[in-house]
């Protein structure tokens, strides 16, 4: 259980006033339907009431996205309509967009999507109403979730090797992203590995980069632009890019282990102890809601079992996730795994985070829908704390400090 914190009060000009905690730790800023974390933190429920790590583990891509967006399991009708929609939209590309990536340096690629959301919403909704049902705020979220994976497969080729790989709509929708990333087919088991991770990142609760989508639709700005922030808030290294840091740190310790010439596993120990000595954070660890468990972990560490070096891999992470408990009683999060899985899949680092996105586009998406037909502004006040009373004085009379 999260330690209670308690609110404060005091009286305002327009009554009494709500003092929260700082980073709305424990705080509860309105409902959803989408999906929430389980208060013990044990366990995140997806809408309808499914378990993320059942929904991650059984659902291909299409069956999750729907189930997020429509709160429920497609049927055989629903499913198929579903997919060719989906599948349509990722090859309506407009060139200038192709024509206008060519020209962004080549940068952390979660630069390009906030760049590419933008323009795609000139594109397809110059003009945003202010009121809309279901059907229409949907097709603009498919339009989103269809194009990021192809997005981020050029931000990374574009600038790097010149190449543009281009939606191959006869492929399922996660194995076509991996192939863009890859530059090659994959087989069906890095697909479905690949797949699987991009189900369980579709959503969780009012994350901060949710919450930022949320905030950017309560203002009624269209979802293309809600989308970016969300992208925005991704890209800050306290949300997104635990992954790329985790696997960072676990390529720095195998390296060091390798100098000594000891296997991974048995020196991972001492590398942990030894950065907890020092006072530094040991990456994909620690979580604000999961203190017990993270059940995504245990999807992803079934398929790293599966993939390249599978056995060594989660021998490195069944030692390092008991030292931390020793330790600091910190149970490991899904970017660890994740993190592991994507390097035995060949995908370099920086395109970490951009994967957490390809996922997370479809609980903004819903974000944003739930959030447009339910609206309210969401408009907190502030309790200033700086000097007052100060009056202008010219520059000339200024004292120099």
């Amino acid at each position: 259980m999260s330690k209670e914190v308690e609110c404060t009060y005091e009286e305002g000009p327009l009554g009494r006033r709500i003092i929260v905690p700082k980073g709305l730790y424990n705080v509860i800023v309105d409902t959803t339907e989408i999906s929430g974390v389980d208060p013990t933190g044990k366990a995140t429920i997806y809408r309808g009431g499914y378990t993320i790590d059942d929904i991650g583990a059984n659902a291909d891509f299409y069956e999750a996205a729907f189930l997020l967006h429509y709160g429920h399991l497609p049927n055989e009708d629903e499913y198929k309509e579903y997919k060719k929609k989906l599948d349509s939209y990722r090859t309506q590309i407009p060139a200038k967009l192709i024509d206008a990536l060519k020209l962004v340096p080549a940068t952390h690629p979660m630069y390009y999507a906030q760049f590419a959301y933008n323009l795609l919403g000139q594109f397809f909704a110059p003009e945003w109403p202010q009121k809309a049902n279901f059907e229409f705020l949907e097709e603009h979220a498919m339009r989103l979730i269809a194009l990021t994976p192809f997005i981020f497969a050029a931000a990374w080729h574009l600038p790097r090797d010149g190449n543009l790989y281009m939606p191959d709509p006869s492929l399922p929708h996660a194995k076509d992203a991996l192939r863009m990333i890859l530059g090659r087919e994959p087989s069906d088991l890095e697909a479905r590995a690949f797949e699987a991770t991009l189900v369980l990142y579709m959503d969780h609760g009012f994350n901060a980069s949710t919450f930022t989508v949320r905030v950017s639709a309560s203002t009624l700005t269209d979802i293309y632009s809600a989308a970016a922030a969300g992208v925005a808030s991704l890209k800050g290294p306290l949300h997104g890019g635990a992954n790329e840091q985790a696997m960072a740190m676990l390529l720095e310790a195998k390296k060091q282990a390798d100098a000594k010439g000891v296997p991974l596993d048995q020196y991972i120990e001492e590398y942990i102890v030894e950065k907890l000595k020092r006072k530094e954070l040991i990456m994909g660890f620690g979580h604000r809601v999961y203190k017990i468990h993270d059940p995504r972990t245990d999807v992803a560490r079934k398929f790293v079992q599966q993939l390249k070096d599978g056995d060594m891999w989660v021998k490195v992470l069944t030692k390092a996730e008991e030292v931390m408990q020793r330790e600091k009683k910190l149970p490991a999060n899904i970017d660890l795994y994740t993190g592991v899985l994507y390097y035995q899949l060949g995908i370099p680092i920086p395109m970490y985070t951009p994967i957490f996105a390809m996922g997370r586009i479809v609980g903004w998406t819903a974000h944003y829908i739930e959030q447009f037909l339910n609206n309210k502004l969401i408009r907190p006040d502030e309790k200033y704390v700086g000097p007052t009373g100060l009056k202008y004085v010219p520059m000339s009379q200024r004292s120099r400090k």
